[in-house]
């Protein structure tokens, strides 16, 4: 018998490496049920699970930038080209606007809607050496006119944003700050950001007109007060996470996604504290983040292909392959009346929009099963639990069950010299 060849140490070393073992059996099966969708989407298009893709006309380009007007078109503008699409779903139609020829070599850059169903949009310039875009531009839908708007200062807008008052905010690609412009009077000024170089993005007003946004490269969120007139800035717990896509939820806590850090984070202002959980997909490069009317964050997935929404009151997240393959889905736009998500698919050769159903997507969720990530606490860096935490657990086992055999040699070996047998 097994015992009757092997010293009492060895037995115990290998009991305990027999007891790592199965411990990890069932992680690895718990693993499996919590990523339902983890595999790579097929190539190609279609519709897996709850995203559906609207496959866009032969003459557009890729999809970036999107907005959701009042009567629910979808509204986005070419990657690389120089029209403007709006989409009716309850009809199929695409209706396209192009860019007059007189505004010289330009695309779009971003686009958002303000009152009347105005949407507001900033330009790139084409060629290098070509003058800089140092105007806003307006389409109005109801004529179908373009219009530019001088700025001052030089400045070259890029990403914009219009509060629930029909002040546009955007960010310049030369300037480190934070620009303000009456929609009625066009009267601009500027705000400085603290920090140098801080590469803002993600803009987002909340009910108190307290506007929000990231700082990539200063890893912080960043807050500019009206009635102070300035900006705070508040310091990530996680290092180089590279904050962006914020959102604001019921509860006025701030959401933002952290891609670098492959993490989903949340600002509480009346506290002054962060929290943080980190993505079930490994590398999943989280972008475009909203909040539904029930409180569910969503989030697209660059690099993991994904749609993704993260529960708090529960600590589990939902996430749904995206049938095209690589399609880097890139922003997000909620229409809340009908309880939809619309997205981009930033591949050049993807043009394609997507769009999940959200009672569905969550109801297929949960019939799958999600993936739990611990509640969030106190403490900034919220770990997951679940598999995870039995790996974290086996190299404890492992140097256990190696200590323990080496205590119960020297105890064997102890033995023997005492009664004076021979020691191997």
């Amino acid at each position: 018998m097994l015992s009757a060849r092997l010293p009492a140490g060895r037995l115990a070393a290998c009991a305990l490496l027999l007891l790592c073992a199965a411990l990890a059996q069932p992680a690895a099966a718990q693993t499996a049920d919590m990523h339902p969708h983890g595999q790579a989407a097929p190539r190609g298009g279609g519709a897996t699970g709850p995203v559906r893709e609207i496959v866009l006309p032969a003459e557009l380009a890729s999809a970036q930038s999107i907005a959701i007007d009042s009567a629910g078109r979808v509204w986005f503008a070419e990657k690389v080209g120089r029209k403007l699409v709006a989409y009716d779903a309850d009809t199929n139609r695409f209706a396209v606007h192009t860019l007059p020829a007189s505004w010289g070599e330009l695309g779009f850059s971003a686009i958002a809607i303000g009152a009347g169903d105005a949407i507001w949009f900033t330009v790139n310039r084409w060629a290098e050496g070509s003058e800089e875009a140092h105007f806003l531009g307006r389409f109005t839908p109801a004529d179908g006119y373009f219009t530019k708007f001088a700025l001052s200062g030089d400045v070259v807008p890029r990403e914009l944003m219009v509060d629930a008052q029909g002040v546009i905010w955007f960010f310049a690609a030369n300037r480190n700050h934070l620009y303000r412009v009456d929609a009625g009077s066009l009267a601009m000024k500027g705000y400085p950001i603290p920090t140098p170089g801080a590469h803002p993005r993600g803009l987002v007003a909340d009910r108190e007109g307290r506007v929000w946004f990231a700082l990539a490269n200063a890893n912080k969120i960043a807050v500019f007060v009206p009635e102070k007139g300035a900006i705070e800035e508040h310091e990530l717990p996680t290092l180089h996470a590279s904050p962006g896509g914020l959102a604001i939820d019921g509860q006025g806590k701030v959401w933002f996604a952290e891609v670098s850090a492959n993490r989903i984070g949340v600002f509480y202002p009346d506290k002054k504290r962060f929290d943080e959980v980190i993505v079930p997909t490994p590398g999943s490069a989280p972008v475009g983040l909203v909040v539904d009317d029930g409180g569910k964050v969503w989030f697209l997935q660059y690099a993991g292909n994904k749609v993704a929404a993260f529960d708090p009151e529960s600590a589990r997240f939902f996430e749904f392959d995206i049938p095209t393959y690589g399609s880097l889905p890139a922003g997000m736009v909620l229409d809340r009346e009908r309880s939809r998500l619309w997205f981009t698919l930033s591949a050049t050769e993807a043009k394609r929009l997507g769009v999940v159903a959200i009672d569905a997507a969550l109801a297929a969720g949960a019939g799958s099963g999600a993936a739990d990530a611990g509640a969030l606490g106190a403490q900034a860096s919220a770990w997951p639990v679940g598999a995870e935490l039995r790996w974290v657990a086996l190299p404890a086992l492992v140097c256990a069950a190696l200590a323990l055999g080496g205590w119960f040699g020297l105890r064997s070996r102890k033995r023997r010299a005492a009664r004076g047998d021979p020691v191997r």
